[in-house]
């Protein structure tokens, strides 16, 4: 069974059936979602992921633009994805595959809430071994002690736009969810001067790209 979502049957972004559709859609891709190990972080959007059967497989984060390695504020943005993820389980929905091969995903530290939603038959929901406010504050002092923003939410295309270290990519993030948080986030980031906003009217990626082939 394919990994991936024909995001061109999802509807038109802030319609109301396309988001029932969206939302319907992705209950469903429970049965699609799949995960692996980070075992590579080549750019500020970019990871490759052991999935189960052994294949490392390079995924876009959709949605975002990092700057490019070369580009001011590229390391950073690297940087940032590689403590988050590096050596991690995550959780992944391919949404597209790009014009270079690479799953186009939205990319989780945790699982899917739909996923999790989800009961085999017949089985009873098993009680979290810790409170949930209790694995919070954990989750915290695991980020601050890794030196990473202490609101990270799991979900790391957008957390990446919370941070300040990527471009929202309007553009191609065309499903009302996630996009239109995302867009947001972006938006949070921007007006706080956080991240790459630090600079004033730092050059997105697309336009560094075309001026540097």
């Amino acid at each position: 069974m394919s990994r991936r979502i024909p995001w061109r049957m999802l509807g038109r972004p802030g319609s109301l059936m396309g988001l029932l559709l969206v939302l319907a859609l992705w209950t469903v891709a429970g049965l699609e979602s799949w995960q692996g190990l980070v075992v590579g972080v080549p750019d500020g959007d970019t990871i490759v992921v052991r999935d189960e059967r052994g294949h490392d497989v390079r995924v876009r984060l959709y949605g975002i633009d990092a700057p490019e390695l070369r580009q001011r504020g590229g390391e950073q943005s690297r940087d940032l994805l590689l403590r988050m993820v590096m050596d991690r389980k995550v959780y992944l929905v391919t949404i597209d595959r790009d014009g270079y091969g690479r799953d186009v995903a939205h990319v989780r530290t945790k699982p899917f809430p739909w996923a999790t939603a989800i009961v085999p038959s017949g089985e009873a929901p098993q009680a979290a071994a810790t409170p949930p406010r209790r694995q919070d504050a954990r989750a915290a002092v695991s980020s601050a002690a890794d030196g990473l923003p202490g609101e990270l939410t799991g979900d790391v295309n957008g957390d990446m736009l919370h941070a300040g270290q990527a471009w929202f990519y309007g553009e191609y993030c065309r499903l009302p969810y996630p996009c239109l948080p995302w867009y947001f986030a972006a938006g949070k980031a921007r007006e706080t001067n956080i991240g790459l906003w630090k600079t004033r009217n730092p050059t997105p990626p697309w336009e560094w790209r075309r001026k540097n082939r």
